[in-house]
């Protein structure tokens, strides 16, 4: 084994079967079915489109009817306004590598390998989620050859190959059957969740705990890919067994929780 590397076997000597069952159960309720040849027949919301923008960026108050008490302002912008998602991408430009190198270094490496923390918070320093880079876009400069879809292993600051997958069913795996939907971004990021690793030490609070991570861990890509000047789009309108399978990843194992779009939006 590698220095940083841990046995999933030994993470199940510590595992609670039934709260392992019952938590992959629960979560299976969360799958979607997203297919063009099914698109007219299956929906995430059951609001009307036309009703949805009445609820969009809006507060909810705990005491409705009664004025707020007391209204602040800041001095001091701390960070900068948040670029809005990439609606529509276009692989027109040109991407070099590096830069997926540089946003998978500080959005999810320590700064030391030999450091506990990483650029988000995890509970227990257990950091159940793993992170898998897809290549959408031959716009690309010093890809790593032998693959366009690896395991990115935040602690050693290394690309485990995953497979050579055809561009275009890797696209329409992750886009939800419907690619013309994004654009043409230049590569995906889709984040797994181990669901041992996620339960052995909390149990059904670990399930909690890790999908606030998997939001911790698409923020920090977020704000890493801003200042590269690519833009991101996060997404959730795919099929999960469909992405499993098309990563060769055992969904019994790990489950995709959410994907993240990158590149150049399209002008």
């Amino acid at each position: 084994m590698q220095e940083y590397e841990t046995a999933l076997m030994e993470i199940t000597h510590y595992s609670d079967q039934d709260v392992l069952d019952r938590v992959k159960r629960f979560h299976t309720l969360s799958h979607f079915t997203s297919l063009v040849e099914t698109a007219g027949r299956t929906y995430v919301s059951a609001v009307p489109a036309e009703k949805l923008l009445q609820f969009e960026n809006k507060e909810i108050h705990f005491r409705p009817g009664f004025s707020p008490d007391h209204h602040i302002e800041s001095e001091v912008s701390v960070f900068p306004a948040r670029k809005p998602s990439g609606l529509y991408f276009s692989d027109g430009d040109i991407v070099a590598f590096q830069q997926v190198a540089t946003l998978l270094h500080n959005a999810f490496s320590p700064a030391e390998s030999a450091a506990v923390r990483r650029p988000y918070p995890s509970a227990g320093a257990q950091y159940p989620l793993e992170i898998f880079l897809c290549r959408l876009s031959d716009s690309f400069t010093g890809w790593p050859a032998g693959a366009n879809v690896y395991h990115y292993l935040p602690v050693s600051r290394a690309l485990e190959s995953a497979g050579e997958a055809d561009i275009g069913s890797l696209y329409k795996a992750l886009s939800g059957g419907d690619p013309a939907r994004l654009g043409n971004p230049h590569f995906a990021l889709v984040y797994f969740m181990v669901f041992e690793k996620a339960l052995f030490k909390y149990r059904y609070r670990g399930y909690r705990m890790a999908l606030m991570e998997a939001g911790a861990m698409y923020q920090s890509a977020c704000m890493v890919s801003d200042r590269l000047g690519l833009e991101n789009r996060v997404w959730s309108a795919f099929t999960d067994s469909y992405v499993s399978k098309m990563l060769n990843v055992d969904i019994r194992t790990a489950t995709p929780l959410i994907i993240q779009f990158f590149g150049k939006a399209h002008d």
